[in-house]
């Protein structure tokens, strides 16, 4: 480590104390209100309310920060789990982002990898070319610079142009996360609707004028999955981790389920559910589980009816394979959350991040601590 980098790290240090002091109340008020929250696991006797806000406390200025998860972990459970088992929040953060950000230095200046994730339209073409364009969802248009450029047709045309064509098309901000910038556009008899209201074709342009997205056609997904009655296309999260040795691993996947008839997203933070998936056999595990601001685990899907456990994802085999393929390309990041749509023709690769959350895999999971690091050393 240079003098550089020693300073670097102890601005880091003074900033991150000095912010933990200024956020210390919110935070504590924060924790007061935790055993007020419903608990994902009601079938097990809870802790008291003091032995939640002592642990959380602990947590707190252990990591200098609030557990998020803390319920939807279930530790506040009796007897149920252990919390060293699980990667904390911080801990996780750190360790991901040193293994996916670290700097290429060069004489005339420092790069990393990452835009081949963070860039949608550079995804497509990067992966589209290395894997194959069967093994990704392919991209019909970029959109930037107020023009829309034509994919297919190797063509630039006015922005106006995008919304001649009939059908439904899915608008994505080009660097978007969490389903955000992502709208259902529909052009009918003239008509246009934006996530199903009708909107003027020039107030719908001016909304992303100057912005960057792609446009996609919508996606049929396998009929296997349309036995969940959804109005989204629903993907699989599954994430790959190169140890040390060069050797990718499958690290936990989990399937996406909207759980609301009228939303086109299956993303969790958007009220979507998360299934666990056995990575032999690609079966569905017991529960369901949302983000806890949206309600508590389930055992059935709340439209179709259909139970979770032992439920069959088609070319299992096929998915474990395009991840691994996938990750091959990018041979500077250590993990990778993949999402993985899969289709009547086999499985194809809508998006890869490096940013991935770990709240989704202890979810539907449990504990990932060990499997991390034995993944990430090995």
């Amino acid at each position: 480590m240079d003098l550089e980098d020693k300073i670097i790290g102890g601005l880091k240090s003074i900033y991150g104390f000095f912010r933990f002091a200024v956020n210390l109340p919110r935070n504590l008020k924060t924790i007061r209100s935790i055993p007020a929250r419903k608990s994902f696991y009601p079938e097990y006797t809870r802790k008291s309310d003091r032995q939640i806000r002592r642990e959380n406390c602990r947590y707190l200025f252990k990591n200098r920060e609030v557990n998020p998860y803390y319920i939807s972990y279930g530790f506040d459970a009796q007897c149920f789990r252990r919390q060293e088992e699980f990667l904390t929040h911080r801990d996780f953060f750190l360790s991901r982002d040193r293994g996916n950000q670290a700097m290429k230095r060069t004489s005339t200046g420092d790069y990393n990898y990452l835009a081949l994730l963070r860039d949608k339209y550079v995804f497509y073409h990067y992966l589209a070319s290395a894997l194959g364009r069967d093994a990704v969802v392919p991209v019909y248009a970029l959109i930037s610079q107020n023009r829309a450029y034509f994919v297919e047709k190797s063509i630039w045309m006015p922005l106006a142009a995008i919304l001649s064509e009939e059908g439904e098309k899915v608008y994505k901000v080009l660097d978007g996360e969490c389903a955000d910038g992502v709208m259902l556009v529909e052009c009918r008899a003239g008509t246009l609707r934006v996530d199903g209201e009708e909107r003027s074709r020039e107030a719908f342009l001016s909304t992303f004028r100057g912005s960057r997205l792609i446009v996609q056609h919508v996606v049929r997904q396998h009929e296997v999955l349309r036995r969940f009655q959804t109005k989204s296309i629903s993907t699989i999260r599954v994430i790959t981790v190169r140890g040390k040795s060069g050797a990718i691993n499958l690290f936990a996947a989990f399937l996406r389920l909207s759980a609301d008839g009228d939303s086109f997203v299956d993303n969790r933070a958007r009220g979507g559910l998360g299934i666990g998936v056995d990575l032999e056999t690609g079966k569905l595990m017991k529960y369901g589980f949302p983000h806890d601001s949206f309600g508590q685990k389930l055992e059935k899907h709340p439209l179709s009816g259909i139970v979770f456990d032992g439920f069959q994802l088609p070319d299992w085999e096929k998915v474990k394979s395009l991840v691994t393929r996938a990750h091959e390309q990018f041979y500077e990041l250590q993990s990778i959350g993949w999402d993985v749509v899969l289709c009547p023709e086999g499985p194809r690769l809508l998006e890869g991040n490096d940013d991935w959350e770990i709240c989704g895999p202890q979810d539907t999971n449990g504990g990932l601590k060990a499997r991390w690091k034995d993944l990430t050393n090995g």
